[in-house]
Formats: structure tokens, C-alpha cells, sequence
């Protein structure tokens, strides 16, 4: 939101402009694109993959990495104002796309993005970039979207993630003993090869917990959801609700959780997410949680793909699923801007680079994974490694956890103060499950009054 409102005082100035071309007139429209990018490793991938397109439709893109989010913010701020913008932004899904959308600064993509293009999209990430109703109902009255219209479309996802991914350091694995091929099939099992890890001097669990949310969302929601099943889950975030975080079952799913408190790494309450993968990459713990989006950072710090496990948060053996799957979500788009003069070339290159060849291009250069179902294929197109992250996309729809879904929480839901709660009782045990459900049902029912 903040990063956008800064945009929304340029649109006046770019639509003054008369939609300028972003290609800078240095050759015919159509010949040549401009892209930018907030993310340094998409940009090389998405040149590399660029010269394929160009040998195979004579259109020559080149993108620019603008890093980092604050100068991104400023350059196109600028960019709008002197009419200089590029013909292809990269944006956060779902938010900052809607903004500039609404703001003018993107054009709606929704005649251009055919079914066929939507059904080679994972399922749940089809509608990201779509504005709806419901969207523009809910957010603040000042907001930019309240200027769009229900079934806009100003992106087309492009990169897809879920959160509750769990990385372990094969060599310490192998070091304390464990198989460093084999992920852990049950919580049980995971806090297991924790005790073990710990014991052995190979290191514990790190997790940015100076962001407290980070426990809270990665691990406790994915843990609870397969532990007491869909409706049973979210009835812990009800209105009203007798079967809240002090009932049974939201007692029993905190004291699951706070089975970790003797294995999270020295000091993690004071690490950032970046920190927290950090430390993990130097070998000082032997496990992290992050997203799939993990994998990539990791490797920009000296660890290689291959020396990493990557598995779902376990489900308990004595849940309701015994198996989880995480639908992922949108967490990149690819919109045209509303400058271009070259909009039939844009959107011929977002295809492109959405399609399964060059998706995975993209993918294997940036080791993010992309929103395109690659099904079959996916192997071959993103190597073993990626691959295997990406087959925790797909499994049985009951059994499949959507960090997405907020449908269930308070419409002004602050996970902060669950996340903080959570963090006093592990690592800090400052309060025990029992008190951390009565303090949660407290929080909830306080932002349910608000709502009302």
C-alpha cells in the first residue's frame, strides 16, 4: 500500500503525457520492449530467457533489475512524471498490482488473457491480477482500487510460492546420523530429528521470529490446519466461537506446537527472516522454514540447492491429514503499462514468458518458481531440485493447506498479535498453551467487535 501511494500522485502527470512510448522511440513500435523488475535474479534469468524470444519473434526485450523496493517505488514515480516508464512492470501480485491498476498506471489485460492462457496457470493463482468486487468493497476509502471496476485484469502471475516450507542442511543431516535424502513424514518425526540434530552439536530450528508473524503463519496454521482439519481449523478464528484457541482442539494444536521450544536456534527471537536464512545458510542451525521463495535467497548465500531437503511443515500423525499439500499463491505479476506504445508486442511477451518453455527458463536461471502448471514437465524444465519443491503444489483438495484463504478471519485480522502471542509461548514460554488460547480467543474477539 505504501509504495503505491506514492505512484498514485504521478497518474495525473502520465496521463497529461499521452501515453508516451516506454520504448523510448529508439526503434518501431513493436521492435523492441523495456522491462523492470524489482528482483536482481529475475532479471537475469528473464534476459537470458529474452534472447530465445527475440530469436524466435524478432522482439527484442531488455530488462533492468531496479533494486531495491524503495528505489523501485522512486524510479517509477519519476518514470511517470517524464513519461519515461517501461513497457513491462514486474509487481507484487495481488495489492500492488491492483493499485497501479486502478491508478492508471497499468492498462487491463483481461481482453488479452484467453482461457487457454488461464488454464496453463496453477489453479490457484488463475484470478491473481483480477480486481473484484469484493476486493474493491473491502479496502479503506482512500484507497487507489476504489477507482477500479470488478473484472479488470492489470497482471498476469508470474512467479507462485507457499509458505511452511522447511529447509535442512543435508551435511549435518548426514553428520548427526540422519538420512539426507528423506524428509521427515510426520511432526512427530521432524521434532524427532531435531532432538537429534540438537544433541549432536549440529544445530536446531532458525526462523526469523524478530518477525513474530513468521511462527505464527509458516508453521502453527499449516501444523493446526492438517492437525484438526478444515472446518475444525478455521473455527479456532470464529465469531463468537465456543471452539476458539482455549477450546480442546486450539489447546491441543499449541501444544504441538510448542513442542519446538527446546530446539530453535540461540537468539532467534532477535533475527529477521533474512537473518534467520542467513544463519542457516553459515551452518548455524541444521533446519529453517521459510517459503519456496527460500530456496533462491539460500543460494545467493553460498548454499547450494542440492545441499538443502526441502519438505512441507509435517502434519501430526494423530491429525486428520496425514499428508499435506500447499497451494501456492501469486506472489509476482507481470503487467503493460499505460504509456506503451507497444502493447500488442507486450502482451505477446508476457505469453511468452508464461508459457511452460519460458517459465521454466526463468525459473531454472532465478531458482523461483513459476505460477504456470508445468505438470509432466516439470523435471525437465526446472531440474530435480525445483522440481521437487514444486510437487508440493498438488494433492488431494481437503488435504491442501491455502495460506491465501483469509475468508474466515476478521476483515481487519492483524496477525501480529497472534504472532506475538505466539512467540511467548515458544521460544519464550512466558505463557503456557492454555494461556496462549485464552489470550488468542481475547485477540480475536476483539478484532470481530472491530468488524462489526
Amino acid at each position: 500500500m505504501r509504495r503505491v501511494r506514492a505512484l498514485v500522485l504521478a497518474v495525473a502527470v502520465v496521463a497529461a503525457l499521452g501515453g508516451c512510448s516506454g520504448g523510448g522511440g529508439q526503434e518501431p513500435a513493436g521492435q523492441a520492449l523495456r522491462m523492470w523488475t524489482f528482483k536482481k535474479s529475475h532479471a537475469d534469468a528473464l534476459n537470458k530467457a529474452a534472447a530465445r524470444f527475440t530469436a524466435q519473434t524478432g522482439i527484442r526485450v531488455t530488462v533492468e533489475a531496479v533494486t531495491p523496493d524503495d528505489v523501485f517505488v522512486s524510479k517509477v514515480q519519476s518514470a511517470a512524471q517524464t513519461g519515461g516508464l517501461p513497457d513491462v512492470l514486474e509487481v507484487h501480485a495481488s495489492g500492488e498490482d491492483y493499485e497501479m491498476g486502478a491508478s492508471g498506471l497499468l492498462q487491463d489485460m483481461a481482453p488479452d488473457v484467453t482461457d487457454a492462457w488461464r488454464q496453463r496457470l496453477l489453479p490457484s493463482t488463475r484470478e491473481s491480477g483480477v480486481l473484484t468486487q469484493q476486493k474493491i468493497d473491502s479496502v479503506a476509502a482512500d484507497s487507489p482500487i476504489k477507482n477500479g471496476k470488478a473484472g479488470q485484469r492489470f497482471s498476469v502471475p508470474f512467479t507462485a510460492g507457499a509458505f511452511g516450507i522447511v529447509y535442512a542442511n543435508k551435511d549435518k543431516l548426514r553428520a548427526a546420523g540422519l538420512d539426507p535424502e528423506t524428509p521427515p513424514q510426520s511432526w512427530q518425526e521432524f521434532v524427532q530429528a531435531l532432538r537429534t540434530t540438537t544433541a549432536k552439536g549440529q544445530g536446531g530450528l532458525s526462523l526469523g521470529l524478530k518477525v513474530s508473524q513468521t511462527g505464527f503463519n509458516w508453521v502453527y496454521q499449516p501444523l493446526a490446519f492438517a492437525l484438526l482439519g478444515k472446518e475444525r481449523f478455521h473455527a479456532l478464528f470464529g465469531k463468537g466461537t465456543a471452539q476458539g484457541f482455549a477450546s480442546p482442539d486450539g489447546v491441543r494444536s499449541l501444544e504441538t506446537y510448542a513442542e519446538l521450544t527446546p530446539y530453535w536456534m540461540p537468539g532467534t527471537t532477535t533475527l529477521g527472516i533474512d537473518e534467520a536464512d542467513i544463519a542457516f545458510a553459515q551452518g548455524k542451525s541444521a533446519f529453517a522454514v521459510g517459503g519456496t521463495f527460500t530456496l533462491a535467497f539460500l543460494a545467493q548465500n553460498g548454499l547450494s540447492p542440492d545441499k538443502v531437503l526441502a519438505f512441507p511443515v509435517p502434519p501430526s500423525s494423530e491429525g486428520t491429514h496425514k499428508r499435506i499439500s500447499m497451494a501456492p499463491l501469486a506472489l509476482t505479476g507481470l503487467g503493460v503499462t499505460a504509456t506503451t506504445a507497444n502493447r500488442e508486442a507486450a502482451i505477446r511477451w508476457i505469453d511468452w514468458v508464461t508459457s511452460p518453455e519460458g517459465a521454466g527458463l526463468v525459473a531454472q536461471g532465478s531458482l523461483d518458481l513459476p505460477a504456470t502448471d508445468l505438470g509432466s514437465q516439470a523435471e525437465a524444465l526446472l531440474g530435480k531440485d525445483l522440481a521437487a519443491l514444486q510437487r508440493y503444489f498438488t494433492g488431494p483438495p481437503d488435504s491442501a493447506y491455502e495460506a491465501a484463504d483469509d475468508s474466515f478471519f476478521p476483515s481487519d485480522w492483524d496477525q501480529v498479535k497472534p504472532g506475538d502471542l505466539t512467540v511467548r509461548l515458544t521460544p519464550l514460554k512466558e505463557l503456557t498453551p492454555r494461556q496462549a488460547g485464552a489470550e488468542l480467543d481475547k485477540v480475536v474477539a476483539s478484532m470481530w467487535k472491530s468488524t462489526q
